[in-house]
């Protein structure tokens, strides 16, 4: 008997693999290539899905027959064309086999948490105020797990949590895996709100391809979106907007006490703020305008740096709106030909709500279906 040997990611040795142990291995990636691949084209025949997958017709039949016996796909009907011939059986994923608890921890003055489906739709949601401390993140995401698993019906996949940028350094996710694993055996993936964000603008919004997001939230961070080749992980290319100093007074002071700072201008509770003080619709246009551009001067060195297409701001919908990424935009361009720098690229605002709940279980969803 021949044994092949693999790579234990556990002690980084070779150590032996029977054929049974790879034959299983196999049959599971095969069965995550067709779940995902059913997750991005909405519906598929047999032969659609050996066309896309590369896996042959018989491997297909197989994956498909467990699957369905499984519960996780179903035949939707025949298509209709004027082919002659037997007419293909359709197939679907199956959106209400199982969920996905998403929790976001980066606005510490509410967290969030919703039941998703696999396809992004979020089903029900909870909100806790004040969560600040490590201890009240931790606390808050038990909470959540308590009430919204209380009367789930269907099976779970995993919790997806999103933390803000300016936690990663001082707070040890390992804190809120062990804290799940106290109440719930499911698997935890934690990842940066502005990772999680931009996997939502790939996967559910108007943009395709490069481009730079970055989110607005009581700090502001930034994430490049490269179109990577695999969809099991979100790259971790998060980092906090630099306290840049820009022109005029916020009225406010950044928490490095600098009150020229961008982030005295664009930080969403400083912004709210002034957005609810404002007397008219016309006063609150020009204050989404005024920190649009403070953004966009502070964004114009590294979009041109980064030479991306597009750039997405992506937020709370009441404070993020056409005005605002338009300033930004101009801006941006003014600083580009004042420094003789190539024009940036478009500026838009992100039309994906829930985007960081969306992204946390996009995120799981993408890891975990293949250990389904």
């Amino acid at each position: 008997m021949t044994i092949a040997p693999t790579l234990s990611s556990r002690d980084a040795q070779f150590v032996p693999t029977s054929p049974q142990r790879m034959s299983q291995s196999i049959r599971r990636h095969n069965r995550a290539v067709v779940l995902r691949t059913l997750l991005r084209e909405k519906v598929a025949s047999r032969a659609d899905l050996a066309r896309l997958t590369g896996l042959t017709r018989p491997t297909i039949s197989e994956v498909v027959r467990g699957l369905i016996g499984d519960d996780l796909v179903f035949e939707s009907g025949q298509r209709h064309n004027s082919r002659p011939g037997k007419p293909a059986t359709l197939l679907e994923f199956n959106h209400e086999a199982i969920r996905i608890l998403a929790i976001d921890l980066s606005d510490r003055a509410q967290a969030t948490a919703a039941l998703v489906g696999v396809d992004g739709q979020v089903i029900e949601r909870s909100t806790r105020a004040g969560v600040k401390t490590e201890g009240e993140m931790s606390e808050a995401t038990v909470a959540f797990i308590q009430e919204l698993t209380a009367a789930l019906d269907h099976p779970l996949l995993g919790v997806g949590i999103a933390v803000p940028v300016d936690s990663v350094a001082a707070y040890d996710p390992s804190r809120l895996t062990a804290s799940v694993s106290d109440v719930l055996d499911a698997p935890v993936h934690i990842a940066i709100d502005a990772d999680l964000a931009a996997n939502a603008e790939s996967r559910y919004g108007a943009t395709d391809g490069e481009f730079l997001l970055v989110r607005l939230g009581e700090s502001t961070s930034t994430a490049i979106y490269t179109g990577a080749p695999s969809a099991d992980d979100v790259p971790p290319t998060a980092r906090e907007l630099a306290h840049m100093l820009v022109d005029g007074d916020a009225g406010a002071v950044c928490r490095c006490e600098r009150p020229g700072c961008v982030h005295a201008w664009i930080s969403t509770p400083l912004l709210t703020a002034r957005l609810d003080a404002a007397r008219d619709a016309d006063a609150r246009r020009h204050i989404r305008s005024e920190a649009g551009r403070r953004l966009g001067t502070s964004l114009a060195v590294i979009s041109s740096a980064l030479d991306l297409p597009r750039v997405v701001i992506s937020g709370p919908e009441d404070v993020i709106d056409d005005d605002f990424a338009a300033a930004a935009g101009d801006a941006m361009a003014a600083v580009a030909q004042t420094l003789f720098q190539p024009i940036p690229g478009v500026v838009t605002a992100s039309t994906v709500s829930d985007a960081v709940l969306r992204g946390a279980a996009a995120h799981v969803a993408a890891s975990e279906l293949q250990r389904v």
